[in-house]
């Protein structure tokens, strides 16, 4: 494995914009996976990059910045542009993907004249919702939406009780929570050894925590938050049949807001939402009608942006690689 230089996460992920998708752990997870890491820093302490690479057949490779490049602000992103797209040339990869969670108008400008070109989005999340932590709790309680008041009490009169959780049991417990959301609302999960190696690294490295929901001692609710900068991410939650008929989500997400605040954070990020909040049809409306009862500000993302240094083979690898996958699939060989 690849070791980060000294200090890394402190730049990557705790500072203000920092994001767990540009950690040591990250990059870990990712090398097990059989992609390759390296660790670039572009400034001193800021900006700084975790570059993924996967080498393809015929020599080729392409590049992937999760969530990044870390910036202090936006004055630092022309440099850190400037640095993976002359990255891209000299490695001659397909491109560099380059996927920050920055504001439209604070990177289309630098990223258009970087000569990045948007492209297709590897992570599902460009809009979100940010609630502002400064209030005080009674303050945050009281702008609540009535119905969600309503069923954050409502769960502890019925006799959920939420903990902080650790453990290859716990995460079992909400591996088990998360694929049976999975098949109820239609989306793909993974193995239990993928989630395990995944969320047990990133708590260990102190980059996430779970929290569990039960009522008479077994679990009802789930839900796994990261600490990204002076954020915490409200990354993946889910919940049983008798979770819901208790409201035990409501009080789980309460609490998750509650302990953020206490841990000094200083902005609660309720993850994804759809782009267009008026389309009932998107799968994330549902959820978003859940989220938009404990408040919050919506947050448009600027999307993923490749830096494409050989502009044919590019646009080869754009037609090809859809249908390499589209007949794997037909194989059998992976999940869509």
């Amino acid at each position: 494995m690849t070791s980060a230089p000294a200090g890394w996460d402190d730049a990557a992920v705790r500072s203000p914009g920092g994001h767990v998708l540009q950690s040591s752990a990250w990059a870990e997870i990712r090398e097990g996976q059989g992609w390759h890491a390296e660790f670039h820093r572009i400034g001193e302490p800021l900006p700084v990059a975790l570059v993924l690479w996967r080498a393809l057949p015929g020599g080729m490779c392409i590049g992937y910045v999760p969530r990044g490049p870390i910036v202090r602000d936006g004055s630092q992103l022309p440099k850190a542009l400037d640095a993976l797209a002359r990255l891209a040339r000299e490695r001659q990869a397909i491109f560099v993907k380059i996927d920050p969670e920055l504001d439209p108008a604070v990177a289309e400008e630098p990223m258009r004249q970087a000569g990045l070109r948007r492209a297709a989005d590897i992570q599902p999340v460009l809009a979100t919702l940010e609630l502002d932590l400064a209030p005080e709790e009674d303050v945050l309680m009281a702008a609540l939406d009535k119905d969600t008041r309503w069923s954050i009490r409502q769960a502890s009169k019925r006799g959920v009780t939420i903990r902080e959780a650790g453990g290859d049991a716990d995460l079992r417990a909400l591996y088990d929570l998360y694929a049976e959301t999975g098949r109820r609302a239609s989306f793909i999960t993974r193995t239990w050894d993928y989630y395990r190696r995944m969320w047990g690294t990133l708590t260990a490295a102190g980059h996430a925590s779970v929290r569990l929901a039960e009522r008479d001692g077994k679990a009802v609710a789930g839900a796994l938050v990261w600490r990204c900068g002076e954020r915490e991410v409200y990354q993946s939650a889910a919940t049983n049949d008798a979770g819901r008929s208790e409201y035990a989500a409501y009080a789980l997400l309460w609490r998750c807001i509650i302990e953020a605040r206490q841990s000094g954070a200083r902005r609660f990020d309720f993850g994804g939402i759809p782009v267009d909040v008026t389309r009932k049809d998107d799968p994330m409306y549902g959820p978003y009608l859940f989220k938009k009862g404990f408040g919050g500000t919506p947050r448009r993302f600027v999307g993923a942006h490749d830096a494409v240094p050989r502009d044919l083979v590019y646009r080869a690898y754009t037609i090809a690689e859809p249908l390499y996958t589209s007949a794997l699939r037909l194989a059998g060989r992976i999940r869509p």
